[in-house]
């Protein structure tokens, strides 16, 4: 992914393609010209909802070791009802984590990134706010929410590299402004659908029944939100990591799975 910033798109290069193929259909059948562009505009909304494809820019979706590694990330966090039992079960595994957390939060809670840190684990860019519609929106409101989140870890001494978009959907104008900010995006690969901790019972038979080496977990670092949920979500947290080490699995640093830097390093804030 080193260097992505100076590929062209692949969005670009098949735009250009799209657009002289129309040209030229244009004087023989002008409709088709135009279904023709239609159905360029149609691949790229698909895009967004696929990352994966790297089709509107570069995104890190899973490892390349090619070895029994994966990864624990932990998205939209941190919260005083979670982050801490999650500390505590990570502590107890010995396993490496990544808290994609809002600005908005960590400026909240700010002893809660401090342990983070000071636990061992990385801290990554999930936007100021967490608006699961921000890719909807235009260019400056999409440059605000990452910039904020940037200024916000920045005042808790984190400088976060690794920047991954709410709900997992990106746009052709997210990569401009990574690019600008000095970020680079990472998704996942293996998730529970929880709908961000909606569901939290069978987490771990989610997760677990596919993973496998390379993967990229995505779990959510906020309350449950049905009552009553708390004791089962950390109860899952539990199996997850129990179970991923049953089947032969190491748990690593994001980092370390997918060969980048996702900080620059912590300063004493």
């Amino acid at each position: 992914m080193e260097g992505g910033k100076n590929r062209p798109r692949p969005a670009l290069i098949a735009g250009v393609a799209f657009l002289i193929a129309a040209f030229g259909l244009f004087f023989f059948e002008p409709l088709l010209a135009a279904a023709w562009l239609l159905a360029y505009v149609v691949l790229c909304v698909a895009a967004c909802f696929f990352p994966q494809t790297n089709f509107l820019g570069p995104v890190i979706s899973r490892g390349r070791t090619g070895t029994n590694q994966v990864a624990l990330t932990f998205d939209d966090g941190p919260s005083p009802s979670t982050t801490p039992a999650i500390l505590d079960a990570l502590d107890r595994h010995c396993a490496p984590a990544t808290f994609f957390v809002s600005g908005l939060n960590a400026e909240k809670y700010p002893e809660l990134i401090a342990d983070i840190l000071r636990r061992g684990h990385a801290v990554g860019n999930h936007t100021y706010r967490h608006d699961p519609l921000v890719m909807l929106k235009g260019y400056r409101t999409l440059y605000r929410e990452v910039n904020d989140a940037i200024v916000a870890l920045r005042r808790l001494g984190v400088d976060a590299r690794a920047f991954r978009p709410p709900v997992g959907i990106v746009n052709p104008g997210l990569f401009p402004i990574l690019d600008e900010l000095g970020l680079f995006c990472v998704t996942f690969n293996r998730r529970a659908r929880d709908a961000g901790n909606l569901r939290v019972l069978q987490l771990a038979e989610k997760i677990l029944g596919r993973v496998k080496g390379d993967d990229i977990i995505l779990l959510h670092d906020v309350k449950p939100r049905r009552p009553g949920d708390e004791t089962a979500f950390a109860r899952e947290i539990e199996k997850i990591l129990a179970g991923i080490r049953r089947r032969g699995l190491d748990i690593v640093p994001l980092a370390e799975l997918i060969g980048r830097e996702t900080m620059s390093g912590v300063r004493s804030s």
